[in-house]
C-alpha cells in the first residue's frame, strides 16, 4: 500500500523545486512551492503504481523545464508509471513531461 504524505524534490533544465503529494484511497493532492497544485490518481499493479495527474499553473509561473510564465492559469495533463522500489530507495526518476523531462525524487514522510 502506498497511501501516505510525501515530499518530492524535482530538477529540470532550468531549475528545482519541491512540493507534497497525498496520496490516499486512489487519489492524489499536492502542491509545490511555486503554487502548482496536484491533482489526480494512482493504481497499484504488482511492484508498479501507475499515476494519472492534472497539474494546475498558476499565473506568473516558470517551470522547472524553463517553460515561459503564462499570464492565465492553465492546466495539462501527464502519466506516469513507477516502481515501488523507487519510492522506498528514493531514487531519482526520470518522469517524461509534456514541457520536457524532470527528475522527481520521492520521500515518505508519512504512512497513511
Amino acid at each position: 500500500m502506498v497511501d501516505g504524505i510525501y515530499q518530492i524534490t524535482f530538477r529540470g533544465a532550468a531549475d528545482w523545486g519541491v512540493g507534497m503529494l497525498i496520496l490516499k484511497d486512489k487519489t492524489v493532492t499536492g502542491a509545490d512551492v511555486a503554487g502548482v497544485l496536484y491533482d489526480g490518481t494512482y493504481s497499484e499493479q504488482g511492484d508498479n503504481i501507475s499515476v494519472n495527474l492534472t497539474l494546475t499553473v498558476p499565473p506568473g509561473v516558470t517551470l522547472v523545464q524553463g517553460t515561459s510564465p503564462q499570464p492565465k492559469e492553465y492546466n495539462f495533463d501527464f502519466e506516469l508509471s513507477l516502481n515501488k522500489k523507487v519510492i522506498e530507495t528514493r531514487e531519482p526518476v526520470l518522469v517524461q513531461m509534456p514541457q520536457g523531462p524532470v527528475n522527481v525524487i520521492f520521500n515518505c514522510l508519512r504512512s497513511l
